[in-house]
C-alpha cells in the first residue's frame, strides 16, 4: 500500500475537526469506514497518528510531524489541479478577468491590456469596495486586480496571489471653499480635529484603520458623522457641514477645494494583483510600468498634485511601507 494524497486528506481532516466522526461527515464517509482507513494508514506509516482525548482525537508526536510536513504538499497538489483545469478551459487565447475600483489607474491598466493582448477574452468588473478583490483573486475568479494598500495594512503575496506594488501617493483633504483653511497651501491634520468627517460606506478596511490610527497620532478621534457617497459628500463639504479625504488626482468641484495635508500623514499605494496562471511575470512588469507611466502623466496635469510632487520629490514616501515597491 502506497501513501496517496487521499490518505493525507484523511489525516488533516481528523486533525482539523478533532474527531473521527466529524471528519467522516466532512469527507462524506461513514465513521467505521474512516476509522478503518486510519488504521491502514497508521500501519503503513509505522505508528499511531492520533490518540483519544477528552475533547476527541488528538495528534500524537508522529501525527503532528506528518501533518506539519504534508501541509505544503497538499497545498501544492491543490494548486496544480486548479491550474491544470484553468489551463485546459481557457483555450488558445488567454482569458483575463480584471477587477478594480473605479479609479484612473484602472482605466490605464485595461487600456494597456487591450494593447498587449488584442485577441484576449478580456472582462472587467468594478467594485465599490476593494475588500472583495483579494478573495476573488484567491478563488481564481479573477486573473488581475487593481487595488490599493496602506502603511501597516499592506497586501502580502502568497502562493496563489502575487502583488506588484507601485507608486505611493498622499491622501489629500477636501474642504469648503469658504473654510478658514482654504487659502493654505497645505493643511495640518491637527487643525481638523473639531471637524465632522464624511467617508464612503464602501471604504476598504485597511484605509479605515489607517485613517483612525493617524488621527489618534495627531491627538484626536475623528467624528465620522456622514457615511455617504462622493456626490453627497461634496454637497455637504460645499455647505460647510464636513470635510473628507480625497485621492490627490481628484478634480475640484465648485465650492470645494482639495488641499495636501502637511507632512503627508495619510498615504496609499497603488497595487496590482495577479494569479500565477494569469499574466507571465515579464508581461506583468511591462503592464505595470506602462500603466503607471501613463497614470503619472495624467496625474501631473492636476495642478495641486503636481506642485506637491515637485516639493516632495520622487520616492519620498516609500519608506512608510513595510515592503518596498516591486513584487511583494
Amino acid at each position: 500500500m502506497d501513501l496517496e494524497v487521499r490518505h493525507l486528506r484523511v489525516i488533516h481532516a481528523i486533525a482539523e475537526h478533532g474527531s473521527i466522526s466529524k471528519a467522516a461527515s466532512s469527507l462524506g464517509l461513514s465513521q467505521p469506514s474512516l476509522a478503518g482507513q486510519l488504521q491502514r494508514i497508521e500501519r503503513m506509516l509505522g505508528g499511531r497518528l492520533f490518540e483519544r482525548a477528552a475533547e476527541g482525537s488528538r495528534p500524537t508526536p508522529l501525527g503532528e510531524w506528518i501533518i506539519e510536513r504534508s501541509g505544503s504538499a497538499l497545498r501544492a497538489f491543490d494548486t496544480l489541479r486548479y491550474d491544470a483545469r484553468h489551463y485546459a478551459q481557457r483555450g488558445a487565447d488567454p482569458v483575463i478577468r480584471v477587477g478594480c475600483a473605479d479609479t484612473a489607474l484602472a482605466s490605464h491598466v485595461t487600456t494597456c491590456l487591450y494593447e498587449l493582448f488584442p485577441e484576449a477574452g478580456l472582462t472587467v468588473r468594478t467594485e465599490e469596495c476593494m475588500d472583495l478583490l483579494p478573495s476573488l483573486l484567491e478563488a481564481g475568479r479573477l486573473e488581475l486586480a487593481v487595488l490599493a494598500d496602506y502603511p501597516g495594512y499592506e497586501l502580502t503575496s502568497s502562493s496563489g496571489v502575487l502583488y506588484e506594488a507601485s507608486v505611493v501617493e498622499p491622501i489629500f483633504v477636501g474642504i469648503s471653499a469658504s473654510h478658514p483653511l482654504a487659502g493654505r497651501e497645505e493643511i495640518d491634520l491637527a487643525d481638523l480635529a473639531e471637524e465632522h468627517w464624511a467617508m464612503s460606506p464602501n471604504t476598504e478596511a485597511g484605509y479605515r484603520e489607517h485613517f483612525w490610527t493617524v488621527c489618534r497620532r495627531y491627538g484626536f478621534a475623528p467624528r465620522l458623522s456622514f457615511s455617504v457617497n462622493s456626490t453627497l459628500a461634496r454637497d455637504l463639504i460645499r455647505a460647510g457641514k464636513c470635510v473628507a479625504t480625497f485621492r490627490p488626482t481628484a478634480v475640484e468641484h465648485p465650492g470645494v477645494v482639495i488641499r495636501p495635508l502637511a507632512d503627508a500623514p495619510l498615504l496609499m499605494r497603488n497595487v496590482i494583483g495577479r494569479t500565477p496562471y494569469g499574466l507571465p511575470a515579464g508581461t506583468m512588469m511591462t503592464l505595470v510600468g506602462t500603466a503607471m507611466r501613463r497614470y503619472r502623466q495624467q496625474a501631473m496635469k492636476v495642478p495641486m498634485y503636481a506642485a506637491w510632487r515637485r516639493r516632495r520629490g520622487p520616492g519620498a514616501l516609500d519608506v512608510h511601507f513595510a515592503h518596498p515597491a516591486g513584487i511583494l
